[in-house]
């Protein structure tokens, strides 16, 4: 049998050693990637400014014909609602289920205690 010298496997590298390989594959591939970005900045205009510019200009009209719909009945039901709270009921009769005017909310009722009982409250 026929005896070779053995040959030293290499070390294994270094933590160090791979983070400057792996920023040497980065900083190669960036710059041949330059000239892609000048192709890149147009499209990126077109598929992405543009069309969000039109989709707005779409949105826009389709905005003030909503306004236009629901604007009149809103308008009107707030009318209705002031117009009703001005010019409702007599003072003093609330319908069912309606709160006080804010004026009134912190009032109490006057007494209705007997003059007794009335005098011994304020002694």
């Amino acid at each position: 049998m026929r005896h070779t010298p053995h040959t030293p496997e290499p070390s294994p590298p270094t933590f160090g050693e791979m983070v400057e390989e792996v920023t040497d594959l980065g900083g190669g591939f960036v710059v041949a990637l330059l000239p892609a970005l000048l192709l890149a900045v147009p499209g990126i205009i077109v598929f992405v400014v543009l069309p969000a510019i039109v989709l707005f200009a779409l949105a826009l009209p389709l905005a003030a014909i909503g306004a236009v719909v629901a604007l009149p009945p809103y308008g009107l039901a707030r009318w209705l609602r002031r117009r009703r709270g001005r010019s409702g009921s007599p003072p003093g009769v609330r319908s069912s289920g309606s709160r006080p005017p804010a004026s009134e909310a912190g009032r109490t009722a006057p007494a209705t205690a007997p003059a007794a009982s009335r005098a011994a409250a304020a002694a």
